[in-house]
């Protein structure tokens, strides 16, 4: 989500499909209502993705654990190697 997102306006069906076109390619588009970014179309893989690290950081634990994280484990990474210890403590 680096890139800057395409923009949609509110009104209009053709712009909505086309905003569906385009999260079904991957990308984000900022919904603009009276020219203000009132909400972002996603692709349904990223907003997954993003509630699963709100998850992780939500958890006092892994975020314990990421502090203990060796330096050069990040990114995706990171987030894997919570998810690991979360899954292996919620098992035991």
């Amino acid at each position: 989500m680096s890139e800057q997102p395409t923009s949609v306006s509110t009104d209009g069906l053709e712009s909505w499909n086309d905003a569906v076109r385009r999260a079904e390619r991957g990308e984000t588009v900022a919904v603009i209502a009276h020219g203000q970014h009132v909400a972002d179309v996603v692709p349904s893989g990223e907003l997954d993705r993003l509630r699963e690290t709100i998850e992780v950081l939500s958890d006092p634990y892994a975020m314990r654990d990421l502090a203990d994280t060796e330096p050069v484990v990040s990114g995706i990474d990171a987030i894997r190697e919570l998810v690991a210890g979360r899954v292996a403590r919620e098992t035991r």
